[in-house]
């Protein structure tokens, strides 16, 4: 099976493998950031422990269970577990839709809260009702597709994301020509590019599995048909003497 859709055409598995070797990778690099949060009071004589001490141990608790789930997704890509691969690869797809589903449905809802309960935020409020409640779509439309195993939606989340790609490479530049910001708009654009390349990689891969099953359904469903149409032929004949002998 080759990745042919919103893809240059790997094979399955070499698409598998970059997915599992990169999170593995990130999932350490992120884990020594935690591990640095921890000793960075003590390198600075910083006195606010308890923020830096909570935001270390959130941070290496989620970089360990994404560094597991990419180890288990090369385990079974590395033994050719078709049906493992695809149900940690909907597993992850399944995860990225959430974070980003409940990240939006948070900036509608403070944006509400806003508007209704903060005077002089109705400004902020009235702009982020609107950009969470958008943004809230996409995602919802890809859990929506995830669960009902619809290709289409799915798609519609990828378009989005390309859409927004192309949007924050057009920002960058006018950051990088206009204002001049050479370092943070690079390291941003890495950022990025980074995330981007594993959460649409990973959709896009969901995606072409499910396109996959649906061409199997289809041709399942086709055959069944083309044999239905010659038995009930069969039969005809052997209703109609004249017409069996003549088919004969």
């Amino acid at each position: 099976m080759k990745i042919s859709h919103f893809c240059w055409g790997p094979e399955l598995k070499r698409a598998v493998n970059f997915l599992a070797i990169y999170g593995m990778v990130m999932s350490v690099l992120g884990a020594m950031g935690s591990v640095f949060l921890f000793i960075l009071p003590m390198l600075f004589g910083i006195t606010d422990l308890a923020g830096i001490y909570t935001g270390a141990t959130v941070l290496l608790l989620v970089k360990f269970g994404w560094f597991v789930f990419s180890f288990k997704l090369h385990q079974k890509n590395t033994a050719e577990d078709f049906a493992g691969v695809k149900k940690i690869i909907k597993i992850g797809s399944y995860i990225i839709g959430s974070v980003q589903a409940g990240f939006f449905a948070l900036l509608l809802i403070f944006g509400i809260i806003f508007i209704t309960f903060g005077p002089g935020y109705n400004i902020m409020g009235y702009i982020m009702m609107p950009l969470g409640g958008f943004f809230l779509v996409f995602p919802s439309l890809l859990l929506d597709g995830i669960r009902r195993k619809h290709s289409g939606k799915v798609k519609a989340w990828i378009i989005f994301k390309f859409v927004i790609l192309g949007l924050v490479l057009a920002m960058c530049m006018v950051k990088l020509f206009i204002a001049g910001q050479v370092l943070s708009t690079f390291i941003q654009l890495i950022m990025f590019t980074l995330g981007f390349m594993y959460c649409s990689g990973m959709v896009i891969v969901h995606y072409n599995m499910l396109l996959d099953d649906e061409n199997v359904l289809e041709s399942a469903l086709e055959n069944f048909s083309n044999k239905g149409h010659y038995l009930d032929n069969q039969k005809k004949n052997k209703d109609d003497p004249l017409a069996y002998t003549q088919t004969v």
